[in-house]
């Protein structure tokens, strides 16, 4: 008669390892979608049985980091490692509290007006920029671009703030181009990392100026 089971006591044979462990972490992914190089990751940190505190405080952390080292990158790349870990929570909400700054002051008949135009012009504009600069040769993630010159608003917030509460022109309209500059600042150091050719960088930087330039002139003129 066939043996149906080993002797009690021996092990299977080429039978090993342990159940619900893995030894490697799974590191980012990069695929093709649409002819522009996406990359998705995982951070390896399960994070469904955390408090849901612990989660926003962490994202909130993360974003202030994002911020920081965007807007005041004291150490040049500085700004480039942190931004690895691209987010788009930040950039969001720079772009709806600029939407709904702006609509504010706007008469009533065009505050929804407004508000779109802000949401469409930082959408669209963030899209073409990095889209340029991926096709000018620059290596850098096509989410991450959106990150960073999402973030790059963050001064133009602080003017539109500014203009909520002082009517002077005469204050208002240096406060919108000091804001104006430093995005470009903001955006040209992020730029510099990207590795384009130093006679594409004008090409990639031209349509920063008009983007921030839009933005910078509805907060002058509300």
């Amino acid at each position: 008669m066939d043996q149906l089971a080993p002797p009690s006591g021996s092990p299977l044979p080429g039978v090993s390892g342990n159940i619900g462990s893995s030894s490697t972490t799974a590191g980012p992914t990069r695929e093709m979608l649409g002819g522009v190089r996406v990359e998705t990751r995982f951070g390896g940190v399960d994070t469904l049985d955390e408090p849901i505190t612990a989660t926003i405080g962490r994202d909130l952390l993360s974003i202030f980091n994002k911020l920081v080292q965007v807007l005041y990158p004291i150490r040049k790349g500085a700004g480039r490692e942190v931004l690895k870990d691209w987010d788009l929570w930040g950039p969001l909400i720079l772009c709806l509290l600029l939407g709904i700054m702006l609509s504010v002051n706007a008469p009533p008949n065009q505050a929804l007006g407004v508000f779109t135009s802000v949401i469409m012009i930082v959408c669209l504009g963030s899209l073409v920029v990095t889209v340029q600069a991926k096709l000018l040769g620059g290596r850098v993630s096509f989410f991450q671009g959106l990150c960073v010159l999402g973030y790059c608003v963050a001064p133009l917030n602080i003017a539109a703030l500014v203009s909520c509460f002082v009517r002077v022109i005469y204050v208002r309209a240096p406060v919108a181009i000091l804001a104006w500059a430093w995005c470009i600042w903001a955006s040209v150091n992020f730029l510099d990392g990207t590795k384009i050719e130093a006679q594409r960088i004008l090409l990639a930087v031209y349509p920063l100026l008009l983007f921030y330039f839009i933005l910078a002139w509805m907060i002058l003129i509300q």
